[in-house]
């Protein structure tokens, strides 16, 4: 007689089929309660990171740290590669306020570029430490899709900003979007290497070198750049 074969072989023989593989769940969707408790766990993580780096930090030390299980932790973040993630997108949301807040003031186009550009080193300042774990710890895969993510948000508000220097005359036609994207590009990675590394050069250099190369390129005339890269009177 010939074996039994397909569900026939798995149906007459002595060991049971294995169970159905299920996935793992998911992280939740938090309510106000849950919300406090993800903020509370993205928060020690913060601290432990910004102390003792990636590698250094486990999910453990992070749930003890909040005071809560380790399985509460999954319940917010399906992994510490996740938790990360949501961290490097509270960055970019800060960047985007303090854009949309100096792209909201009274000024030319061109002197709220500066602003913006001005406001952005602040940004990357006060971050710098934590965008230094992001490096460290993520995968070039994940850094870049959470980095297009974030510059698509601040070049909008950048590129808005060229199409009003365009229509005013203030800037020389081109493509708004395309500028915008060069400058934020630009000073996310050389601003961030001059903070955190000292080069190409110290921010004080650095900033307004870029902004020269910048105001130029849109075609603000020399003699207005000078104007808007000079120090204020003390």
């Amino acid at each position: 007689m010939r074996p039994a074969s397909g569900t026939l072989a798995r149906m007459t023989d002595s060991h049971p089929p294995p169970p159905p593989r299920t996935a793992a769940p998911a992280a939740r969707t938090p309510g106000p309660q849950g919300a406090e408790r993800k903020a509370q766990l993205l928060a020690c993580a913060k601290a432990r990171l910004l102390e003792q780096g990636w590698a250094g930090t486990s999910v453990a030390s992070i749930v003890q740290a909040a005071g809560v299980a380790q399985g509460t932790f999954y319940l917010y973040f399906e992994s510490k590669q996740a938790l990360l993630g949501e961290l490097r997108r509270e960055v970019f949301r800060d960047y985007e306020r303090a854009l949309k807040a100096v792209a909201a003031l009274p000024l030319p186009p061109d002197a709220r570029l500066v602003r913006v550009v001005e406001e952005m080193a602040a940004a990357v300042a006060r971050n710098v430490d934590l965008v230094r774990v992001f490096r460290e710890a993520e995968t070039a895969a994940a850094t870049e899709r959470l980095a297009l993510e974030g510059r698509a948000r601040l070049g909008r508000t950048a590129a808005a900003i060229v199409q009003e220097g365009i229509d005013q005359g203030c800037f020389r036609p081109g493509e708004p979007a395309l500028a915008a994207a060069f400058v934020v590009a630009f000073f996310d990675d050389v601003l961030y290497e001059s903070i955190a590394y000292g080069q190409p050069g110290p921010p004080e250099a650095v900033v307004p070198a870029g902004l020269r190369f910048t105001l130029q390129a849109l075609g603000v005339a020399p003699e207005r750049v000078d104007a808007l890269l000079r120090p204020p009177c003390p």
